[in-house]
């Protein structure tokens, strides 16, 4: 018995070491992509294999720098040839650059762009690309993120669980992202949506049709954020919705009277629409 625990043991610190040897590259390093390097960090991954890219903002290099992350800064060319694994962060529109770039047969590539489905990601890159929805930048930081991966990948879900600290949701179908990312938005929208029967019919329903649903809303009541002061929940509020996003179309519909269930839906059906307008956009 203590020789298997001494077996295992040596598995995992085999396996933990593998990890920490993985080159991991971020492209875009906004709000999301800062978060993944800081949660890296976080969970003892090796700066010198953190290598990230950014659009020149200053703002942005000030963060960085801040990170203790100025050196790993790289050019997108470099870092596509240096890295075993990459996470792309940027907008929808700035992803057709990347497709110039030469990408190693070797290298795993992971979205997190919405709208992008792996059909059109395929048609970019002439390669398949894996794609993840993942809850807001705070709550990876802070150790609750929680992410939906498609298609499966061992490395990619060994990277997302034990160097970056999320929870993975599995996924039966790439529609499950739709509902995925309108289930991520529920924490913003429970600050203020408080009729508890409504809330409870649409997670009952929902679950129904994705049966993880309702963990993602056990979830969502753990991450409710905290405010000091009744200007600072407001100032939350008005920026959790993006014009024309998933979470705008699902705040519209409740202020035009709708139950939680039909806000919900128009959110997953808005997140198909946008999947749908960037295809047509690459065209």
């Amino acid at each position: 018995m203590n020789s298997n625990k001494k077996e295992a043991k040596k598995m995992n610190l085999s396996a933990l070491t593998e990890l920490n040897n993985t080159k991991i590259g971020i492209v875009g390093c906004g709000h999301l992509g800062q978060a993944i390097a800081t949660s890296l960090l976080m969970h003892g991954f090796n700066k010198n294999n953190i290598y990230v890219s950014y659009h020149g903002n200053p703002a942005t290099y000030k963060q960085l720098v801040k990170k203790g992350l100025a050196n790993c800064i790289l050019d997108n060319k470099r870092l596509f040839s240096e890295a075993d694994f990459v996470f792309i962060t940027v907008r929808p529109q700035d992803v057709i650059d990347l497709s110039k770039l030469t990408v190693p047969k070797k290298l795993k590539i992971i979205s997190c762009v919405a709208g992008l489905s792996t059909g059109t990601l395929k048609k970019i890159f002439n390669r398949t690309i894996m794609r993840m929805m993942v809850s807001g930048p705070d709550t990876i930081v802070k150790g609750k993120g929680i992410a939906m991966l498609y298609p499966n990948d061992h490395l990619a879900e060994q990277i997302l669980t034990g160097m970056i600290g999320l929870r993975l949701f599995k996924v039966t179908h790439e529609s499950d992202l739709n509902a995925f990312t309108a289930g991520v938005c529920l924490p913003g929208l429970l600050l203020t949506y408080t009729d508890e029967k409504e809330i409870q019919y649409a997670i009952t329903k929902l679950t129904q049709q994705y049966p993880w649903f309702r963990d993602v809303y056990l979830w969502s009541k753990t991450v409710l954020p905290v405010f000091s002061s009744a200007s600072e929940k407001q100032e939350y509020l008005l920026k959790m919705a993006t014009k024309g996003g998933v979470t705008e179309a699902i705040v519209n519909s409740l202020q035009a009277g709708a139950p939680l269930f039909t806000a919900l839906n128009k959110g997953i059906t808005r997140s198909q629409q946008i999947a749908e307008e960037i295809a047509e956009s690459l065209r």
